[in-house]
């Protein structure tokens, strides 16, 4: 059913909006939490819609309640009882949003959502337990942000890759959101990579909804690899042997590009690897070390039509041989 401009706006919506903007006008935002609100703002016309509603309200008001506040006050709010939470929609969706923030910036007494941020360093695999008792472990050069507040269990995928092992709940789904769209699971094993301009997911164990950020929901079933941008699932295929081989420090390829897998050692060696975009396409396959980076190239150089030059211990260019 649709609504009119005055309509209340949904409450997950509405409340996210506020979380944001109370934060960016806060001067407490980090660089990643900025990239995190234009990924947010860009992921659904609402979140714009909903952001956009109450910049219009601060505008009406002459002057924003929060600038240059602590966010904690305000955010209290969110978490306060309905009534409150309520009230705070109600005025958010009709531009009253001085006097709702004045009055709950008064009675908030809730603190601050817990996020944390978790980032693997060069040639770094890591795992951390989550709040909820899920499992997420990290490939190197990768970061996410985790967040656990009103029975909502969330993750941001920045870069890199990760597994994630979802503690079953079926009554709150886990939603994990990369650039391209949101996945959601209530349960099961799974495997994402944020790319350039797609993400790659595979599902180990169980199945999950995959909702690209401007196309339906469709069912991802066990085992298998999809690729998907905004829009839609690029290719779907079954899982192929080897892809949770980082887990054991290992780079297993079946006719990869040979660009891919320069892509993946870079994240595993400090300094600068360079390729001749003339062996971009190479196909590679075999079992690689990944915590051996030396050893890799030479096996590649071995393997390939390419030589590998060393100009001191932070510079390799990939030439054809």
């Amino acid at each position: 059913m649709s609504r009119g401009a005055g309509a209340v706006l949904e409450d997950s919506v509405a409340e996210e909006a506020v979380l944001w903007m109370v934060r960016l006008q806060s001067g407490e935002v980090a660089s990643a939490e900025r990239h995190a609100f234009e990924v947010w703002l860009a992921t659904d016309p609402r979140h714009a819609a909903a952001f956009s509603r109450i910049q219009k309200g601060l505008g009406a008001a002459q002057s924003s309640p929060w600038r240059g506040r602590s966010s904690a006050p305000i955010l209290q709010a969110i978490n306060a009882p309905s009534g409150r939470r309520t009230f705070l929609r109600n005025a958010l969706a009709f531009g009253g949003l001085a006097l709702s923030i004045s009055v709950l910036g008064r009675t908030a007494g809730v603190s601050w959502p817990s996020v944390d941020e978790l980032e693997t360093g060069t040639a770094e695999r890591r795992t951390w337990q989550l709040a909820d008792g899920s499992h997420v472990q990290l490939n190197a050069r990768s970061r996410v942000a985790t967040a656990f507040v009103d029975n909502q269990r969330r993750l941001q995928l920045y870069q890199g890759e990760l597994v994630l092992d979802v503690a079953k709940d079926s009554h709150t789904p886990f939603t994990l959101r990369t650039a391209q769209g949101v996945i959601s699971s209530t349960g099961g094993r799974l495997m994402v990579r944020q790319n350039a301009d797609a993400t790659r997911l595979s599902t180990l164990e169980g199945s999950l909804q995959l909702t690209p950020g401007k196309g339906p929901s469709i069912t991802i079933e066990p085992q298998r690899s999809v690729l998907f941008n905004d829009r839609v699932v690029v290719e779907q295929q079954a899982m192929r042997k080897g892809e949770t081989a980082w887990l054991s420090g290992w780079l297993e390829v079946r006719n990869q590009p040979l660009g891919e897998v320069v892509d993946t050692l870079r994240t595993y060696r400090r300094g600068i690897v360079r390729l001749d975009n003339s062996l971009a396409s190479l196909s590679v396959s075999g079992l690689y070390p990944l915590d051996n980076s030396d050893q890799t190239l030479e096996m590649l150089e071995q393997q390939l039509p390419i030589r590998v030059n060393r100009f001191g211990p932070y510079w390799i260019s990939i030439e054809r041989a």
